[in-house]
């Protein structure tokens, strides 16, 4: 114990044998008036759940037919596999709206150039094979070197946001630690903010 220390204790010691006699408990057996043996029932219990459960989803960075846009592609590049999670799911564009409207200019840029690409063409009411064709600018090789087509910008960086937000999910989190016998992961995953 330091000299500083055991003076200041010291110095308090005088006042200890005052202090029980004045901090006396206070014991009541009345119940307090208008209350009629309500002590003893039980509080309501609030049923509280997450605030995207009970309602829907409004874009705040993209239109609404960006979204849709969003939420198309998403679907295609990360389907639901049997029995797992997909972009769907995973609530991935919901996210990328989120992370999108955070990110810097040139993202967003990317984002908006190439989603207002794929809604001149209709792609949220196309069928699979007109929007695989839609995204044939996704199977150009892949290069260090960004892409000068914002459509191919995009769909390149998409698809590589798409995933991430997939698989850093709460929901793909959960699946992969009821179907696997390994521990890593758990709990490791994105929380909406708002």
């Amino acid at each position: 114990m330091k000299r500083r220390n055991f003076v200041a204790s010291a110095a308090a010691l005088p006042a200890l044998p005052a202090l029980p006699q004045q901090v006396a408990p206070i014991q009541s057996t009345q119940q307090p008036p208008g209350r009629g043996g309500a002590l003893n029932q039980e509080l309501p219990r609030l049923d509280v759940m997450i605030a995207d459960d009970a309602a829907a989803m409004t874009p705040r960075f993209f239109s609404a037919a960006q979204f849709a846009a969003l939420a198309k592609l998403s679907q295609i590049l990360m389907p639901t596999p049997d029995g797992g999670v997909g972009a769907n799911e995973a609530n991935a564009a919901e996210f990328l709206d989120f992370l999108i409207g955070q990110s810097p200019l040139d993202r967003q840029h990317v984002y908006l150039k190439g989603l207002d690409a794929l809604v001149k063409v209709g792609f949220a009411a196309m069928t699979s094979d007109q929007a695989a064709k839609a995204m044939a600018p996704l199977r150009t090789p892949w290069t260090y070197e960004p892409s000068t087509d914002p459509l191919t910008r995009f769909l390149h960086t998409a698809k590589a946001d798409v995933r991430t937000a997939t698989q850093n999910s709460k929901e793909f989190s959960a699946m992969n630690a009821s179907t696997s016998r390994r521990f890593g992961g758990v709990g490791l995953y994105w929380y909406p903010l708002d």
